[in-house]
């Protein structure tokens, strides 16, 4: 029997040059494949079924809605989701295909970042629905911080922010959990999380605020923590998806632009107006390292903020230990050991070692619960 590749978006669509820009704006974030043919497409997928279909109104032989109808009678893909890619907000595809079966649509014209998010959203909708079942405040905090982050990716586009109180106030869950000590299932809850962005500043955000709760932040002071590890990286909203989630070392010239989500998230942070000058330094100083080798202005020693110190070792830790399309997680034991005997020169060890501390004391540095799921 044909396993689903849970990273696999199809593309069925008889135009070939719109089906070769599909496939080169997708192929850096999933793992894809394309048909000119729909019928070749449906023998294909059933030796490779995929975790969801782009389908366009050129998808012959077949129609767009015989194709549908065929995919859903079909024993192995009927229940695989299908996206419809529509003419227009017009194009009467859009209500033949839904009544076909489709699970949504997306109109021409649409930037890449619209794509990319539709299909996130389709691709989690198992994992979010998941968290209904947990109790309500770890529940709030997974769907307020994702519901934070959609909406940042909405309007970053048009120039436009979401204020810091909304971000605050959806970060009161978060701050809630860590002060009763359950906030493993919010860790869980993003572990499998495909939008990368998404699931590193909400880690980040939680594993910052436990390290100022055990620096004897408190109340709103935790708040800020929470807010600035969300928003942390905003900016990577608007680095090339290939550069973001290229598999091997960069180069030079990629490097470069990758840096460059620190002034976009600061310039984002700005422009929303009245950010917490903590919620600024976190953004800003994330990057720096305490012999001046960081970036972006290579600040050394003390003139490292302490949040920014703060930040850095959990930025690191979550970075070693996030989940990403092109490797499994790394077990927490051997991201410390790193963090320790490596990056002496980088972060500041008394944070590393409260920091080791917390995870000794959530069990988290147990390689198996360090692993994550299959």
């Amino acid at each position: 029997m044909s396993h689903k590749n849970d990273r696999l978006v199809a593309i069925v669509d008889s135009n070939d040059v719109h089906r070769s820009k599909v496939s080169a704006a997708l192929m850096s974030f999933y793992d894809t494949c394309d048909w000119g043919n729909s019928k070749e497409a449906i023998k294909g997928l059933e030796k490779s079924p995929p975790a969801l279909i782009l389908l366009t109104s050129y998808a012959e032989p077949f129609s767009s809605v015989g194709f549908i109808q065929a995919i859903r009678a079909h024993s192995i893909l009927k229940n695989t989701p299908i996206l419809y890619i529509a003419e227009s907000e017009t194009d009467p595809g859009i209500e033949k295909t839904k009544e076909a079966g489709a699970n949504g649509y997306i109109a021409k014209p649409y930037p890449r970042s619209v794509l990319i998010q539709t299909i996130s959203k389709k691709l989690n909708a198992g994992i979010e629905e998941q968290w209904e079942a947990l109790p309500d405040i770890q529940r709030d905090a997974l769907k307020n911080s994702v519901s934070v982050f959609r909406e940042i990716a909405d309007v970053l586009l048009t120039g436009e922010t979401v204020s810091f109180a909304d971000v605050k106030d959806n970060c009161k869950p978060l701050v809630n959990a860590i002060a009763s000590n359950d906030f493993k299932s919010i860790l869980d809850g993003v572990r499998n999380h495909d939008d990368y962005t998404y699931a590193h500043s909400m880690r980040v955000a939680t594993m910052l605020s436990l390290l100022g709760h055990a620096a004897g932040f408190r109340d709103n002071e935790q708040l800020l923590l929470a807010s600035g590890g969300l928003l942390h990286d905003v900016g990577k909203m608007k680095i090339p998806h290939n550069i973001l989630n290229k598999p091997g070392r960069l180069t030079e010239e990629e490097f470069e632009i990758m840096k460059n989500h620190v002034p976009e998230t600061v310039d984002y942070l700005v422009h929303a107006g009245n950010m917490p000058r903590a919620v600024m330094i976190i953004a800003e100083q994330h990057h720096e390292k305490i012999d001046g080798t960081g970036y972006p202005h290579g600040l050394k020693g003390s003139e490292l903020n302490e949040l920014a110190r703060m930040a850095a070792v959990v930025d690191v830790f979550s970075a070693l230990t996030d989940r990403r399309v092109y490797k499994p997680s790394m077990p927490a034991t051997k991201a410390m050991s790193i963090m320790t005997e490596e990056m002496s020169g980088h972060l500041d060890q008394k944070y590393v070692e409260m920091f080791r501390g917390i995870l000794g004391d959530a069990s988290l540095l147990d390689p198996e619960i360090a692993e994550p799921s299959a």
